[in-house]
């Protein structure tokens, strides 16, 4: 069945990111993308090559996920970049050298942005994943039992630079979402993971630093108090 059409201008402000409109007719349209990546990471002639001809498609999926309304579209854009954030194998999509390739040349893509909380693929796949949590937890399930849903810190070490990394922003925004003691509980929780978290992570660890900072901002002071 042919879901609606759905199309994503980018007006983005990053010019290594094509200025290109992503046009979807069904959601199976999506692979399309996810094939055009892993592509390039046969085809293209170097790191910088694969970095600058991904981003289109990559963006793609990444807007398609965050904002389509569409649960069917929504889902096959978010397992295509499950897969090429390094996630486990699933019945007919078996991984090889090229999801390697593309999985690591995203990780150096995500460090070397200066903003991970808000310019990064990672903050809006991450933005995506909590999208999905809050339209579950509207109606009768209760604050608290939404919260025992959040990701532990013993799943998050166990995931990957990319998905772990994601992990820890949903996390930032259910501290945002939540009061009282689920927000102090969250915060403990961010708080034990950016003791805990080794460099040897280095987008993870990134990632949770940043999140420290910004829930540990000093409160600004009025002028003349």
């Amino acid at each position: 069945m042919k879901t609606l059409i759905f199309i994503l201008s980018f007006f983005l402000m990053n010019t290594s990111w094509a200025d290109e409109t992503c046009v979807i007719y069904e959601a199976q349209d999506l692979y399309q993308y996810q094939d055009r990546i892993l592509a390039l990471a046969k085809t293209a002639k170097s790191p910088e090559t694969l970095k600058s001809e991904m981003q289109q498609p990559l963006r793609c999926l990444v807007e398609t996920y965050k904002d389509s309304d569409d649960m069917l579209t929504k889902y096959v854009a978010g397992s295509c970049l499950q897969r090429l954030m390094g996630g486990p194998e699933i019945q007919g999509f078996k991984k090889d050298k090229k999801y390697d390739i593309v999985f690591q040349s995203l990780i150096n893509q995500q460090l070397e942005q200066s903003e991970l909380l808000t310019k990064s693929e990672i903050a809006d796949f991450a933005k995506g994943k909590w999208q999905e949590y809050i339209d579950f937890c509207k109606g009768s399930v209760t604050e608290l039992l939404c919260s025992e849903l959040l990701p532990t810190n013993d799943r998050i070490k166990l995931q990957n630079e990319m998905l772990g990394a994601t992990s820890m922003l949903v996390l930032k925004s259910a501290y945002h979402q939540f009061s009282g003691e689920t927000k102090k509980r969250i915060h403990q929780q961010i708080t034990k993971l950016y003791r805990e978290t080794s460099k040897e992570s280095p987008l993870k660890r990134k990632v949770i630093e940043q999140i420290y900072r910004e829930i540990n901002k000093p409160a600004i002071e009025l002028r003349g108090s």
